[in-house]
């Protein structure tokens, strides 16, 4: 199972580090939380994420 961590999620998605927390946080991207400084990101969170934001998505 591959495992990414903030950093490499947010530059996967083009964002800053700080809103991946926040999206974890809030519950829309799962996580697991290894130790107190330590998230680690599933790949499937990761594309289950994708792959329903992209439902959201502004439709011109």
């Amino acid at each position: 199972m591959q495992m990414y961590t903030v950093p490499e999620v947010a530059r996967i998605l083009r964002v800053k580090k700080g809103y991946i927390y926040e999206l974890i946080y809030q519950g829309r991207l799962r996580a697991i939380k290894l130790s107190e400084r330590r998230i680690r990101v599933p790949q499937k969170a990761l594309e289950e994420f994708i792959e329903k934001e992209s439902g959201r998505a502004v439709q011109n």
